[in-house]
C-alpha cells in the first residue's frame, strides 16, 4: 500500500465546474491522484438539473466517492465546496468506516457560524446578477459577459440557494485531521471563522493563510499544492518531499 498514490477528491466553488482542478492532476502526479467531483448541472453533467438542496446532492455524490475510496484518500473543497467536502468526510466515516488522511476546508467559515452578507438566491434576475457579479466568492469567469451570465443564471442561483439553505447535522465531528485555509485578504473569511473548524475534528487541526484573496491560488499555487505534497505524499516513500511534474518548489 505504501506505493499507492493518495486520492485527493476536489469539490468546486459556487458556479464552477470541477474541471477547474484538472491542472492539479498533472502537477501532483504520480504521488497524488486528483479526483474532481462534478456537481449536477456543471461541466460534464451540464444536461442535468442543478441541485438546490444539500441532502439530495450528497445522495448523488456519495456512491461515486465511496466506490473510489480504494486507496488512502483526502478531501479538498473551496467556498461552499468546503462544506460539501466536510459532509462527505463525515458520511464516509459514519456509513463506510472510512477516515480521510486529511480534510482541507478552504475559503469557508465553520458551519455553525453565520454567513457573511445578505442572501441572494431569492432576488429578481437583474438584481441577483448585479449582486452576484460583485460577490467575492463568485469567480469572474463564472459569469463572464452579459449574455453568458444569463445562461449561467439558473446554475448560479441554484448554487446560492444550496449555500444559503445549508444546515449542519448534529454532532458531525470527524476523526480526520482538518486543515482550514484561506487567503489573507479574503473578505469572506476571518481568522476566527477558520479557527471555528477546530471543533469539527477529533484529529489534529491547523490553520493556513496564503497571500491573496478568495481565489489566492490562481495568483500562485505553489504553496497550496506543495502543502498537499507534504501532507499526503508521505505514504509513498521514505522521502517526505516529492517534486511535482514540471514544477520546482
Amino acid at each position: 500500500m505504501s506505493g499507492t498514490p493518495v486520492r485527493l477528491f476536489c469539490l468546486p466553488y459556487l458556479g464552477a465546474s470541477a474541471g477547474v482542478y484538472r491542472p492539479w492532476g498533472h502537477l501532483l502526479q504520480p504521488h497524488i491522484t486528483v479526483t474532481p467531483l462534478e456537481l449536477p448541472g456543471h461541466g460534464s453533467r451540464g444536461g442535468e438539473e442543478p441541485s438546490r438542496h444539500v441532502e439530495p446532492l450528497l445522495r448523488d455524490l456519495m456512491p461515486t466517492v465511496a466506490r473510489l475510496c480504494d486507496r488512502p484518500f483526502a478531501l479538498y473543497g473551496h467556498g461552499f465546496g468546503a462544506l460539501l467536502a466536510y459532509e462527505i468526510a463525515a458520511r464516509l466515516e459514519w456509513d463506510h468506516e472510512l477516515v480521510a488522511e486529511r480534510l482541507y476546508v478552504s475559503g469557508c467559515p465553520a458551519p455553525h457560524l453565520p454567513a457573511r452578507g445578505e442572501p441572494l438566491g431569492h432576488l429578481p434576475d437583474e438584481e441577483f446578477l448585479l449582486r452576484a457579479r460583485r460577490h467575492p466568492a463568485v469567480h469572474p469567469d463564472v459569469l463572464g459577459e452579459a449574455n453568458l451570465a444569463r445562461l449561467q443564471l439558473p446554475l448560479l442561483r441554484a448554487g446560492f440557494t444550496l449555500a444559503e439553505t445549508y444546515e449542519e447535522g448534529l454532532d458531525n465531528t470527524v476523526h480526520a485531521p482538518v486543515t482550514a485555509m484561506a487567503g489573507r485578504e479574503d473578505p469572506t473569511v476571518r481568522g476566527a471563522d477558520l479557527n471555528g473548524w477546530r471543533g469539527y475534528t477529533r484529529g489534529s487541526f491547523r490553520v493556513r493563510r496564503f497571500p491573496g484573496g478568495h481565489f489566492h491560488w490562481q495568483r500562485d499555487d505553489r504553496l497550496l499544492l506543495g502543502g498537499f505534497v507534504d501532507d499526503l505524499a508521505r505514504r509513498n516513500a521514505a522521502s517526505h518531499r516529492f517534486p511535482m511534474a514540471e514544477r520546482t518548489f
